[in-house]
């Protein structure tokens, strides 16, 4: 599935935002986390205030992101935001997906993932990345549920035969 899209100008060196954590910024964050983000969602309409007073609603969406930045902040982690059409190597995207590099390639040259060429190299979009991560974690959900139900059946196998325990 590769494209012979050209990248983005500036997308193979991301503009990656990170913030670290630090005992002044995890205060700050618990202190705002408890006042604002203390609820999954608003009790009352969050606004932005401009330097003119002018007052803008958050959305929903963007408040649960907030939410969750100030809640890894609190707890001392470091954020760091990158945009979802970063381009990543072959290396980073294994690295995300926790999987080696001769597998991912195989997955690469099965078009289970797209990719766009740059020069010799193969490159991911991180929301691609992010995609097929959660195709495996569902698939695994699955197969683990699978399971669950097959030890299920058979410890009730047991049940059909009036099986007795020894003492």
């Amino acid at each position: 599935m590769a494209t012979q899209n050209p990248p983005r100008e500036g997308s193979i060196s991301p503009s990656v935002r990170r913030l670290e954590p630090t005992l002044e910024r995890a205060k700050y964050a618990r202190r705002v986390f408890s006042t604002f983000f203390v609820n999954a969602e608003p009790v009352k309409q969050l606004q932005l205030i401009g330097p003119d007073g002018v007052a803008e609603d958050i959305p929903l969406e963007i408040y649960v992101v907030l939410r969750e930045v100030f809640q890894h902040l609190k707890d001392g982690q470091a954020i760091s935001l990158i945009p979802d059409d970063t381009l990543l190597t072959t290396q980073q995207a294994a690295e995300i997906l926790n999987i080696s590099r001769p597998y991912l390639y195989r997955l690469l040259d099965a078009d289970e993932i797209p990719f766009v060429r740059v020069g010799t190299h193969r490159k991911l979009r991180l929301a691609d990345v992010e995609a097929l991560r959660e195709r495996r974690r569902n698939e695994s959900r699955k197969a683990l549920n699978a399971i669950a139900a097959l030890n299920q059946e058979c410890d009730d196998y047991g049940d059909d035969f009036g099986e007795t325990t020894r003492e």
